[in-house]
């Protein structure tokens, strides 16, 4: 087979030599690198694997499984195979400190590690990495529109299969069924908590939307039990609700996230005067989001909209069961940075992708809202979602 390398090393080469000023920066030795989507960003391939990249020398992929796959994967020209921790002393040579994941490395991981290294102090890259990753290239732009595309085709069919009596889950399964089909990869990376999943497809109609659940989004669902309590259930779809359609579609290992709201009928006066202030908030991220922004100022205005309009109470929940934020980075993984949260004070850059999610949540009725996928330029917000932002009313 020919190479057929995920991204070519004129992606990688900036990449690894980013990390590398950061981990020398950190004073550290170099960084050993082995969560999926760190191997992914800076050798190109999701197989098992450490990737050892030192200050001093060029990167070397430690290949566990598989290596012929990795090889075609990665650009990278020093892929090894590796067979055992104990390796590690000789392949990484004398090291005095460190750099690991331990964001997310298991504790029996890093006991392993100090057992064969136990000359090195172990060092946190993890926000470093999750930091460099926040900054898109090019290429990694148009996997998202790429995305965004297939997002778009899903939402159509959807719309299209909608009838009155159909249940959230067999919606759901319409829309699972077509992103396949028109290029999703079927599965979305997360990073920040020990236990957090949840479905790719949210379809929530009615008083669904307010059956918040464990996990830290807006939505949460019935779902089918208690082993899986969120997500689409049972319920069926009536005239006058709202149903939540929330997709967070990955392709060719890229996120695009949007939710959208339907219904078979007009809505209510009130649902859809708060669909036209989540519509506000975008055009404020719109007009606002730029580098050098703070990601808690456009949190700030995010309320100040909601509030304004007196919806400060129903804002991306409801009672204790609000969440402190209305946005997200996105790219490998679905939880990346920034946060538009408060207290979040990190900087808005040209090349962060940001998904906007205004949502607001009436006890009784159900909820509406709007999410985007947007792209930070030094001049400008781009629009990656290409799916109309009104309500679709069939």
């Amino acid at each position: 087979m020919e190479p057929s390398h995920f991204f070519p090393a004129d992606e990688l080469t900036p990449r690894l030599e980013r990390l590398r000023a950061t981990v020398a920066a950190a004073g550290l030795d170099g960084a050993l690198l082995h969560g999926t989507s760190n191997l992914l960003y800076f050798a190109g391939t999701a197989q098992q694997a450490h990737l050892w990249v030192p200050v001093a020398d060029r990167p070397v992929l430690l290949v566990r499984r598989v290596l012929e796959r990795a090889r075609l994967d990665s650009p990278l020209e020093d892929v090894r195979p590796f067979r055992s921790m104990r390796d590690l002393p000789v392949t990484l040579g004398p090291v005095r400190r460190l750099g690991l994941e331990l964001d997310i490395l298991p504790v029996s991981h890093f006991e392993r590690y100090r057992k064969v290294l136990p000359q090195a102090e172990m060092v946190d890259v993890g926000p470093s990495t999750r930091l460099l990753r926040s900054v898109k290239s090019r290429l990694e732009i148009a996997r998202i529109r790429a995305a965004a595309a297939t997002a778009h085709a899903t939402f159509l069919e959807v719309v299209d299969a909608l009838r009155e009596g159909m249940t959230e889950l067999e919606l759901a399964i319409v829309a699972e069924g077509a992103e396949r089909r028109h290029g999703s990869q079927g599965f979305v990376r997360w990073r920040s908590a020990i236990g957090f999943e949840c479905p790719w497809v949210h379809v929530l109609a009615g008083e669904s939307a307010l059956a918040f659940s464990f996990s830290d989004s807006p939505f949460g669902g019935e779902g089918v039990s208690a082993a899986a309590p969120y997500g689409a259930g049972s319920r069926a779809i009536r005239r006058g609700m709202p149903v939540c359609f929330d997709l967070a579609l990955a392709r060719d290992g890229y996120l695009h996230d949007m939710t959208r709201i339907l219904s078979l009928g007009h809505l209510s006066r009130q649902l859809d005067e708060a669909h036209e202030v989540c519509r506000s908030i975008h055009a404020m991220f719109r007009a606002e989001a730029r580098p050098g922004v703070t990601a808690e100022q456009l949190w700030d205005r995010s309320l100040a909209i909601a509030t304004e309009a007196g919806l400060a109470d129903h804002f991306m929940g409801w009672g204790e069961h609000r969440v402190r934020f209305v946005g997200h980075g996105l790219g490998l993984e679905l939880d990346e940075l920034p946060v538009i949260a408060p207290g979040q004070r990190q900087e808005l850059e040209a090349g962060n992708v940001i998904a906007v999610e205004p949502k607001m949540f009436f006890p009784g009725v159900g909820a509406v809202g709007l999410e985007n996928t947007y792209a930070i330029h030094g001049d400008r917000v781009e629009t990656l979602t290409v799916t109309p932002d009104e309500i679709a009313v069939v």
